[in-house]
């Protein structure tokens, strides 16, 4: 009787019954960061005993392939039969909308290699460093996340031997899970039998541990006899030792929206870290710029604003009030207008896997000369790769070589001169490069340049220049029709008029596109670089409605030939 009247007094409470009560007795297991002990010790005992566990994965340590996994050996616990989790990239905390800002395409690119190796795609997530917020919570409800578990805090301090919060489905998120339990070195069977054994009927003791041994991280470690001893007990006590997606089942059909732990940041931001998204940053320091860039040239709307800016609304409104009608591209009125590209509203239509996360810094917007023509965003350069490996990414996709040494690299936005848009960018080993995008009366001319600041060659510097046409009418079309490729040249014929979009680079290494974004391409190869030197190529972007397609065709493959 007293269980029914509980039952009902959750129902009324919280709107929402689960669909069947966590058994009495259940834990669930959790293995941390991809440390070599889960593949030796930890599943061997585990699959011993007919346990379930989740081991959450993140690429921060696998360069120490001594002390951690590596993808190959991680999909080995996935045929095992165990779970695998996301655990984020770089095993940054998630506490801040800034750090949240990443948070896709550190998801996305631990998915593709666990892809790669034949691991699915996660559904289970663990906040890195047990730091969570509500910026980083809507980010993994986006992404497709159905559970994520916490830590024990904030309600156990962190290092201590006190108790974390049992996990019940119809008061916690399933998005914050609680720990029961995070295993410190000075964990005693004594402590470990106090956080299992408090699992009752409808709740479930979560227990989180790393390696065991983790000799590279020692606060977080578990000797491997006391988790000998630990994983005995729970065998002898006939407890219910589960994977954190086996804890589906017992969801309620409403998700729980009213946990506290929702609007919590966790741990409270310091003031010396950087609270907010490097782009929005930059946008406040030149506010009305941005805001008529977006507002008043590319049309956004209300919202679309307030997402970039995170300003509120009637501010934001106050001063579009003030800004409407103006237009912030100060170039020649004879000439194309060019202006950075503000972020926020995605460049592509589809292959949005393919481009998360992308950074504004290389995104120009150019806006056709006729009536109604929209913009176009060229990206250059999206990518550039080199005997290195992948250089440089405009988006997350693909590691590059700074994703493989846990390395961001952040947005720098473009310098605006009078009559071009400037960018430079200098990465970690040195190298620096950039572009300028100069508007002409019937498009842009490019310049695209590298320069080499490391002590070795430079080769093979291959290069992608992307032109998206989303917002463009007339071109917008996820097809192949009316579009040629004969590099240098990518020529687009709209769908209703004779208006052409014509796009070369010099030392073309291949014209392309994809429809599915769509884009089209002409991407130069650069000359080789000896150590200290600069080497560039130049692109032009033309607009032509008329007949004579074909000579304008030829005039800008003289031009090329010519510079």
């Amino acid at each position: 009787m007293k269980k029914i009247l509980v039952a009902m007094l959750l129902l009324a409470a919280f709107g929402a019954a689960a669909s069947q009560l966590v058994p009495p007795r259940t834990v669930v297991l959790t293995f941390d960061d991809a440390v070599r002990s889960h593949l030796e010790v930890a599943a061997p005992l585990l699959k011993a005993y007919g346990f379930g566990a989740t081991f959450f994965i993140s690429h921060a340590w696998m360069n120490d392939t001594e002390h951690f996994l590596s993808w190959e050996e991680v999909a080995e616990l996935h045929q095992m039969g165990f779970e695998i989790g996301n655990h984020t990239w770089t095993h940054a905390g998630i506490n801040t909308p800034g750090k949240a800002a990443r948070l896709a395409g550190e998801l996305a690119l631990v998915e593709n290699e666990l892809a790669r190796v034949g691991v699915p795609k996660p559904i289970t997530f663990g906040w890195t460093g047990n730091a969570f917020g509500p910026d980083g919570l809507a980010v993994l409800a986006g992404a497709g996340y159905k559970l994520a578990r916490r830590g024990m805090q904030p309600e156990a301090p962190y290092g201590s031997l006190e108790l974390g919060p049992l996990f019940n489905p119809l008061l916690h998120h399933p998005l914050l899970i609680p720990s029961a339990g995070d295993a410190y070195p000075d964990w005693t069977l004594d402590h470990f039998k106090k956080v299992v054994d408090r699992a009752v009927e409808g709740c479930a003791a979560i227990v989180q541990f790393h390696g065991v041994p983790d000799l590279e991280h020692p606060w977080v470690h578990t000797p491997e006899e006391r988790f000998r001893e630990y994983m005995a007990y729970l065998k002898e006590g006939g407890f219910h030792v589960i994977a954190m997606r086996d804890l589906l089942p017992f969801l309620p059909e409403k998700t729980v929206e009213n946990d506290p732990m929702t609007r919590v940041q966790f741990p409270a931001p310091s003031d010396k870290e950087l609270y907010w998204p490097v782009e929005r940053e930059q946008t406040v320091q030149n506010l009305d710029f941005w805001i008529k860039n977006m507002a008043c040239d590319h049309q956004y709307t209300l919202d679309e604003v307030v997402e970039v800016v995170r300003l509120p609304k009637p501010i934001l409104e106050e001063r579009l009030g003030l800004l409407r009608d103006e237009s912030a591209f100060a170039g020649r009125p004879a000439c194309v207008k060019v202006l950075p590209y503000p972020g926020g509203r995605h460049p592509r239509i589809g292959f949005l896997e393919g481009a998360i996360d992308p950074l504004r810094g290389t995104k120009v917007s150019i806006f056709p000369p006729w009536e109604k023509g929209g913009y176009m965003v060229l990206d250059i350069p999206e990518a550039i790769f080199s005997n290195l490996g992948l250089t440089f990414l405009a988006h997350t996709h693909i590691p590059t070589i700074w994703n493989g040494q846990n390395t961001v690299i952040d947005n720098r936005d473009w310098i605006i001169d009078e009559n071009c848009l400037r960018s430079e960018w200098r990465l970690p080993n040195g190298i620096v490069f950039g572009a300028c995008v100069t508007s002409e009366p019937n498009g842009v001319a490019m310049e695209l340049f590298l320069e080499n600041g490391t002590d070795a060659a430079l080769t093979g510097l291959r290069t992608q220049i992307c032109v998206m046409l989303k917002a463009a009418p007339g071109f917008e079309e996820q097809n192949q029709e009316r579009k040629e490729y004969e590099a240098p040249l990518t020529v687009v014929k709209a769908r209703d008029a004779d208006r052409y979009l014509l796009l070369a680079f010099e030392h073309c290494g291949r014209a392309w596109g994809n429809e599915k974004c769509p884009c089209v391409h002409s991407d130069p190869v650069l000359p080789d670089a000896a150590p200290g030197k600069r080497v560039s190529v130049r692109g032009w972007l033309r607009f032509y409605e008329g007949a004579d397609i074909a000579n304008v065709k030829k005039q800008l493959l003289r031009d090329i030939d010519t510079h």
